[in-house]
């Protein structure tokens, strides 16, 4: 039985139900055995450069500490036209983000002003 039951019994408008004596007391309660820990194999740097690279999805922008999000509002028809010049690139084997175009853009204009 629950130690909140009377409380619930009460808040129904209810006598509350008197509670077991078997419950009153103590129950040994078995804990499963503590496994111990494997053993991790410690391995050399020659090793490491020598293993084949992991499988999955590498890094994103998101979690490089050195890029940022940043939202800049364009003109429909500029962001659509970009789009298009960037998959019709793509299919001539010059593979290009949005992203990098402006960070290749902002980087001339920076260059421009020093």
């Amino acid at each position: 039985m629950s130690k909140f039951k009377g409380i619930l019994d009460a808040a129904k408008g209810r006598e509350p139900e008197p509670e077991p004596e078997n419950q009153s007391q103590e129950t040994e309660i078995q804990l499963p055995e503590v496994q111990q820990p494997e053993k991790v194999e410690l391995k050399s740097v020659a090793q490491l450069q020598t293993e084949p690279p992991k499988r999955g999805r590498p890094k994103a922008k998101r979690s490089d500490p050195d890029y940022e999000q940043v939202t800049a509002y364009i003109k429909r028809n500029t962001h659509t036209a970009v789009k298009i010049e960037l998959l019709k690139s793509s299919q001539n084997g010059e593979k290009r983000e949005f992203s990098e175009l402006v960070q290749d853009l902002l980087e001339q204009w920076l260059n421009l002003r020093t």
